[in-house]
């Protein structure tokens, strides 16, 4: 089942994320949070964060053209 989550993010916007089958699985694999319902906003809102951040590192460190 889909739901939505607005996530007020530190410079006052609001992140609207789509949560989707797995996606909370994954959050509380990352941060050992041992069961779905202790996931938070701030939980997604770093796990959406690292993701981004390791993205585009990879994009400055590799090339664009290189990432697989």
């Amino acid at each position: 089942m889909e739901t939505t989550r607005n996530i007020l993010l530190p410079n006052g916007n609001i992140l609207e994320v789509t949560i989707k089958p797995g996606f909370l699985e994954k959050i509380v694999s990352q941060f050992n949070l041992g069961e779905v319902k202790n996931v938070s906003n701030e939980h997604i809102r770093m796990y959406i964060f690292g993701a981004f951040k390791n993205a585009i590192d990879k994009v400055e460190h590799v090339g664009f053209g290189d990432i697989t």
